[in-house]
Parts: C-alpha cells; structure tokens; sequence
C-alpha cells in the first residue's frame, strides 16, 4: 500500500499535509489558532492550557504500478485518518507529474462522488507559492512546474478515515536503453508521524528481453517470471521515508546488458555505477562445457544438519550439470575417496551414480582438507 505521507506543516492558520506528491489543505484557522480562555483568576503557576489537536494521520499508503516498455500507469490508494473528535474541511491537491495525465479519482462524501478540478501550470503555480508564504518552506515550489489536480474535501468526519484513489499515466523516458520511474516518497523532513503501512508493487513488462533492473533507493524484490517480464515489491510498516523511490532498467541490446549511470554536482567530484547482466534466458548454442570438481566433507565435524544441508545442495548441483560437462565427487574425512578417479561425463547414468554415492555418505573421523584439495 502506498502512500505519499508528507507531513504536518502549521501556519498562520493554515495546516498542510502532504502525502508524496499530494497536500491536503485543512482549512478552518479558528481550530488551529486556539483563543485563550479569559483569564479571571489563574491559579499561581498553573497557566490554563490550550486545547490540544492532532494532524492527520496515514493509516494506508497503496501504490500499483504497471510499465509496459515506457507506458506507466500509477494507481495510488491513500487512506487518512483524523484523529481529532470534530470534523474537519480541507482541499487535496495533487502535484501532476510533468507529461502525465490523470486517468481515474474516486472520493466519496455521504455516498456521493466529488468532482475534482485540473488547474494549468500558471494557476496552479499560484496556488503552490500562497502555501509557501503561509507554512514558510520553499521546498513546496519544486511542484511550481506542474499541473494541479484539486478537489475540496468536507467533511473529514471526526476519529475517522478518509480514502482517496487516484492513478495517472505516462510516458517515460529512454537515455541510451535505460529507462528511469520515479515514485514521490521523500516525506521525513514534512511528516508528523511514521507512515503506518507502505506497499509498492511494480509490475514490469517488455517487449525486448529485460537485462538491468535496478533501484538505488530502496531494498526490493525482483522476481522475474520470464525474459521480459518482472514484478518489483517493496513493503514496510511505520516508515518514514527518506527519498523517492527510484528505479532503473534495460533492455537486451547486446548478449550482455551493459549500462552506466552517472551524476555530478557543480563544483563536485563525481561518481559513476555500472550495471552488467547477462539477463534470465541462457541460449543453448552459447553455453560452454564445464570442468567441475566437487569436494565435500564428512568428518565427523559434519554429524547432524550440516551434512544433510550440504549433501542436498551437492545432489542440486550434481542434477543440474548439462550433458557437456564432466564432474567428480570427491568426499573427505580420515581419509580421501574419489567417486571415479577421473572426471567423468555428466550423462544421466553418471549423474545417477553420483546421487546414490552422495546419500550414502556418513559422518565420521578426522579432515584431510590438505589431501582432499
């Protein structure tokens, strides 16, 4: 679930938060800019407090994303929760991506769906810059280049959640075969509170076979069930996030991707990263025979899991040699004893013997490690 929680930022009675790319405005300055009560007879070094209040909080952030080559649709679900026992009014604005489009919103206010308003760069440029005078930080004009997608919020119920769905689409773009996505997350130096649940999916589709995948922003899953096809994850719970997730990948243009990502700041040394892969599908003509030897230890050292774990892992290796390749099983422990003395074709009849001389094998004695290598 993804959710662009940015923060709680207070003004001169105007309150932001922003959820990654999008801000929500809560109006009402008489809720946030408390009167104090008439002061009649305070008692001695008891000041009266204020009432207190709570920003929003995230309860979900949800994002699905789908790029098919350099087509992306980003769905995002975002649920906020107002902690707070009175109602609330607010306007949510959404910073729209430069050349994207937004394709679905949906909000419901008493059973009924609202309508939202896409505002041009010139006006929404206005909008951004009134924020920045009330809250004082600059850092919201970096969306003063984009669209604005705005609709009013109310009510934001009391002690109660408030789901908003939103999904644009893209194009994006290709330097020399590698392509870039980047998803707003950079939220710590705005947000009040961690955000409770956050889940990235990225579902990756291509027509050419994929080579690179890769994202230096955060530590994800890539599972690739085919050549040119892939699905990158990312979960994590009461999170504040630090920096926008990025991701970065290629497509076969040679036997070998390879491709160079560089970056330097005026004034700076710069620094380079090299990807290399070889990609998923290996084509038969291009694989080369294989000498391997396998030596494994059984002295007595061994007794127990460590052994099964080893002989298991020997029997996967023994059972995926290709038929080009020649083995042998060398076992150690007083003493070492060769399966066949010489390396061997990995026929199946071969690879058979192998596996039943490879379970038979018990723990015990000393490590000729010197002699076995």
């Amino acid at each position: 679930m993804k959710k662009m929680f940015w923060a709680f930022l207070l003004g001169m009675g105007v309150a932001v938060q922003s959820f990654g790319a999008g801000l929500i405005i809560v109006h009402e300055p008489d809720f946030w800019v408390e009167p104090l009560p008439p002061r009649i007879v305070p008692p001695p070094r008891h000041p009266i407090p204020r009432p207190t209040w709570a920003p929003l909080e995230v309860a979900s952030v949800q994002a699905n994303i789908k790029i098919k080559d350099q087509i992306v649709v980003t769905a995002i679900d975002q649920e906020f929760y107002n902690p707070n026992p009175r109602q609330l009014e607010g306007t949510f604005l959404f910073p729209v991506p430069k050349g994207a489009h937004i394709d679905k919103f949906t909000m419901e206010i008493n059973g009924k769906q609202v309508e939202a308003e896409l505002l041009a760069t010139d006006k929404a440029r206005g909008i951004y810059e009134e924020i920045v005078r009330k809250v004082k930080d600059p850092a919201l004009l970096e969306y003063a280049g984009r669209d604005l997608f705005k609709v009013r919020i109310f009510p934001i119920e009391g002690n109660s959640k408030k789901r908003i769905t939103l999904s644009y689409s893209q194009v994006l773009k290709s330097d020399s075969g590698l392509t870039g996505y980047s998803f707003p997350l950079n939220t710590e130096k705005y947000s009040a509170k961690p955000v409770r649940n956050l889940s990235i999916k990225l579902e990756l589709e291509t027509k050419r076979a994929l080579k690179s995948i890769y994202s230096p922003s955060h530590n994800v899953e890539i599972k690739r069930s085919s050549s040119n096809k892939a699905v990158v994850g990312f979960e994590a719970s009461d999170l504040k996030p630090d920096t926008d997730f990025q991701l970065f990948y290629s497509t076969e243009r040679s036997e070998l991707g390879l491709d160079l990502l560089t970056y330097k700041n005026e004034g700076e040394d710069g620094y380079f990263l090299l990807l290399a892969s070889p990609g998923v599908d290996a084509k038969q003509s291009k694989v080369i025979p294989k000498d391997v030897l396998f030596v494994l230890d059984t002295s007595g050292s061994m007794a127990g899991a460590k052994l099964e774990q080893a002989k298991k892992a020997l029997l996967f290796c023994v059972e995926n040699l290709n038929e080009n390749d020649h083995f042998e099983v060398i076992h150690f422990a007083t003493e070492v004893e060769p399966l066949f003395d010489h390396l061997k074709d990995a026929n199946t009849s071969n690879r058979d013997r192998a596996k039943s001389f490879i379970k038979e094998l018990k723990p015990t004695g000393g490590t000729a490690i010197n002699d076995a290598l």
